[in-house]
């Protein structure tokens, strides 16, 4: 069963990667994660609560990879047995990423073993 937010996020960031993927990966994938971002803050009520994260990989032609994560969502690869974290989480009660949230206008609260972040 796929919530509300699911279904838009799924659905969101192929739509907005198409336009400009051909020309500009980077810039379409940061357009589609900034879109999804946007709409999921704007429809915060509709939505329910909750947050999410995201890891995105997409394969061109079998020789190019993008990868993308928002969150703490990890892309991995596993090749010949071996497994190779490809991304970093995004932890907010890591110093850098706290400082990035914070310097975005959001704030860290941190309770018994819980970091959120708004």
């Amino acid at each position: 069963m796929l919530f509300p937010l699911q279904r838009y996020s799924s659905n969101s960031l192929l739509w907005c990667l198409q336009p400009l993927f051909w020309s500009d990966p980077q810039e379409a994938i940061k357009n589609a994660y900034s879109s999804t971002n946007k709409y999921i803050l704007e429809n915060t009520k509709q939505l329910g609560p909750g947050g999410s994260t995201a890891v995105t990989a997409i394969v061109v032609d079998g020789t190019d990879m993008w990868i993308a994560n928002i969150g703490d969502s990890r892309a991995v690869v596993c090749e010949r047995g071996t497994a190779s974290q490809l991304t970093v989480d995004h932890e907010p009660h890591t110093t850098n990423e706290r400082k990035r949230i914070e310097k975005q206008g959001g704030f860290v609260s941190t309770f018994p073993g819980k970091h959120l972040v708004a």
